[in-house]
């Protein structure tokens, strides 16, 4: 049997784990109504789609781009429904849309950034048109998992290829820890974390990693972004290698995560380091839980429910990839 020290990260101890935890429970753990005004109960995410693997075009040809169901899933499951959001489009199209949802999620998967018509393209305007939206006073949050996460890095630090950010890591297939860097409780997306769940990411290894790149706290202050990205935690991968596993912006609503929180609940193939014990998806359940809160803080809206209708993934049918599929067990394909 697995025990949690057999994926403790070198240095770091359970004796260590269980000081922090002490400490926290002395803390003043104040609730997420106490904190925020709610600005909708109805709260809509959108999800970014990524360019189909070219693996996976001779089995679509007519389609080329797709959104992993499990993203879908993790974003219903904590409150919120799901309109998704296609790459490949104007200025325009992702204005309309996005002062018209309330969050956004960039998911994981495996696209070259580089593509001047792809995942990163849009992600680009995506964030400059909420950067305005957040400047202009709305709390528009944005999360990003994985690739994801790197993306936002990579927008962030203006950089033009990956390898500039980027820094290629052995996490392809192991469930972590978080390893939490000090003041972590005081974060955007920690604090209001209960001392269950914070207990549980730090002692048990729950985090579903499928990485190999990551982001280095080197690697985040030689782009000067120390100011910008707080890191929250980190963890080493099969090489011994640190890296980022967890932060977020210190002005704005926007976290990035390296590990995949969606994955715990909702994809089963037996290969994949996934997590399924009911503390492992009580604590993966935290990081939508915080993004559809955070988006509760806005009211935008549609224009109409005709158009609120017309716009919902509810549009699409999933398809089963089947238990060889690949990656994701489950997609929506465009």
């Amino acid at each position: 049997m697995l025990h949690a020290s057999t994926f403790q990260p070198k240095g770091y101890t359970m004796i260590h784990a269980s000081l922090a935890v002490m400490a926290l429970a002395l803390l003043p753990m104040p609730s997420w109504a106490e904190f925020y005004v709610r600005g909708t109960s109805r709260p809509i995410i959108g999800v970014l789609a990524q360019e189909i693997p070219k693996a996976e075009l001779l089995r679509y040809p007519d389609k080329s781009s797709y959104i992993p169901a499990s993203y879908v899933k993790a974003i219903e499951s904590s409150g919120a429904r799901v309109v998704p959001i296609f790459i490949r489009r104007s200025q325009e199209y992702y204005e309309r849309i996005l002062k018209s949802v309330n969050g956004m999620v960039f998911p994981g998967g495996a696209v070259k950034f580089e593509d001047p018509n792809g995942y990163a393209a849009a992600g680009r305007m995506i964030l400059n048109i909420v950067q305005q939206l957040q400047d202009s006073g709305v709390n528009f949050p944005i999360l990003g998992v994985c690739q994801g996460y790197e993306l936002l890095m990579y927008l962030t630090s203006n950089s033009t290829a990956e390898e500039d950010i980027l820094v290629k890591c052995n996490s392809s297939n192991e469930a972590l820890p978080l390893m939490f860097k000090v003041g972590y409780h005081q974060s955007r997306l920690y604090r209001f974390a209960s001392k269950e769940i914070v207990e549980i990411l730090m002692t048990q290894p729950v985090t579903s990693n499928h990485h190999g790149y990551c982001v280095t706290e080197d690697m985040l202050k030689f782009h000067k972004l120390e100011k910008v990205w707080r890191v929250l935690s980190t963890n080493k991968d099969m090489d011994g290698l640190e890296f980022i596993s967890s932060s977020e912006q210190f002005q704005r609503p926007i976290v990035g995560v390296q590990f995949h929180p969606e994955k715990n609940m909702f994809e089963w193939n037996p290969k994949q380091a996934n997590p399924h014990s009911r503390k492992a998806i009580l604590s993966a359940r935290h990081f939508y839980d915080w993004l559809v809160m955070e988006s509760r803080a806005n009211d935008q809206t549609f224009s109409s429910e005709q158009e609120e209708d017309n716009n919902l993934i509810y549009n699409y049918c999933p398809v089963f990839t089947g238990r060889k599929g690949g990656y994701d067990e489950q997609v929506y394909i465009f």
